[in-house]
């Protein structure tokens, strides 16, 4: 806690230091319009993407492959702003099968470049499409690319684009999580959570994946989340059960509190932001899940208690719990060789509703440092789930006993 107090106090490290440090170099780039050609440059927005860029990136294993046109096919916003690429590749490259269709990631904003590259989740995403994502057995997109700049904080993340490579559906607010999808994705959890389960490789190897204990208490302080929560739940009253609206003294307090598990727990990876919106569904109907900058490890009921709360309706939520939790703790018994008694798992997952209700209210009312990171009406609709999960399984006492 002292170290994080640290960094926000560090002038150097702190917001309007960092914003105005950034802000310069966006205007010099306004300016000079730098071209991104080589394999160390990091584009300062997708404008500066060259097909020699694309071409030192993509195709240094293939000699001879060259890019030598690329298309633009859809952009949107967002915590990072996000496009869709069609390459055209000369002979040895079309030979060689190198990707055609990717996607980018990027932080081409001051908003942006203090949401993803100050916070780091936009490095700490390219590090998992480069270095973990090529052992995992799930259904997400492949990784080709990832650089980041330290100093201007500026970062691209190139991956699949599995709309066209695997005819993938995006998930929203809208979507009906079925049964049988539902079942996906918590298979796709357990085995997520099972591939570096209480591994010694979670403190070398991949060291750098921040424990969510400390993601979560670091974050707070900067973005001074405790205020903006409290802000939160009195807009979002209306749809928040009265129960919860009732005790909001207790809900951050308890949401430190709930933290604690993420340290004395066992511990895997977590993606952190499970919510509807970060999943899709291919064209042969496999659940896949995309957007890995809230990566960290921690204690699996973090993104079980997320995805449950937030992806399913209330009544669907209540009726399929119990057995979906089952049938995660099963699949991830199997897999890890260690059996996670029910009744306990029930209690974590109870708790755990208060980081999932964390994460939604900072997305309602939120420093001016972040993005609108959704519309409204889909932050007040989830909102109102994970607050009725909260209601329904009394988390507030949860955490208390």
């Amino acid at each position: 806690m002292a170290g994080a107090q640290a960094m926000v106090k560090n002038w150097s490290n702190a917001p309007a230091a960092v914003a105005l440090r950034v802000s310069r170099q966006l205007l010099r780039d306004r300016i000079l319009q730098p071209k991104a050609v080589t394999l160390e440059d990091v584009p300062s927005s997708v404008d500066a993407i060259t097909p020699a860029w694309w071409t030192a990136i993509l195709c240094a294993e293939t000699p001879g492959a060259e890019v030598i046109g690329q298309r633009l096919i859809s952009a949107s916003k967002g915590t990072h702003q996000r496009h869709r690429f069609q390459l055209t590749y000369n002979e040895k490259g079309k030979e060689a099968g190198l990707p055609e269709a990717v996607f980018t990631k990027s932080l081409p904003t001051l908003v942006t470049r203090m949401m993803g590259g100050y916070n780091g989740t936009a490095r700490a995403e390219g590090q998992f499409y480069m270095r973990i994502r090529p052992g995992l057995n799930i259904e997400t997109p492949i990784g080709y690319h990832a650089a980041f700049d330290r100093q201007t904080l500026a970062c691209v993340n190139v991956m699949e684009d599995t709309a066209a490579t695997k005819n993938a559906h995006f998930c929203d607010a809208q979507t009906r999580v079925s049964r049988e999808m539902a079942e996906d994705m918590i298979d796709l959890l357990a085995r997520l959570h099972a591939h570096l389960y209480e591994s010694p490789r979670l403190e070398s190897e991949f060291r750098w994946v921040a424990n969510f204990a400390d993601w979560f208490r670091i974050g707070s302080l900067k973005m001074k989340t405790e205020h903006y929560t409290q802000q939160a739940v009195k807009r979002a009253s209306a749809v928040i059960p009265r129960d919860i609206v009732d005790q909001r003294n207790r809900i951050w307090p308890a949401t430190i509190a709930a933290a604690s598990i993420h340290e004395t727990g066992p511990r895997c990876l977590l993606h952190s932001d499970v919510h509807i919106g970060n999943w899709y569904r291919t064209g042969d109907g496999a659940m896949g899940l995309c957007d890995w900058q809230c990566l960290t490890k921690g204690h699996w009921s973090r993104d079980v208690s997320y995805m449950l709360s937030a992806a399913l309706t209330p009544e669907d939520r209540r009726a399929w719990e119990r057995d979906l939790l089952q049938r995660y703790l099963v699949r991830l018994s199997v897999a890890v060789g260690s059996d996670i008694p029910f009744d306990q798992a029930w209690d974590d997952y109870r708790r755990q509703m208060l980081h999932a209700f964390w994460m939604w209210t900072i997305t309602l009312c939120h420093s001016p440092y972040l993005p609108a990171m959704q519309t409204e009406a889909t932050t007040l609709k989830t909102i109102s789930r994970i607050a009725t999960a909260m209601s329904d399984l009394d988390s507030l006492s949860a955490v208390a006993n």
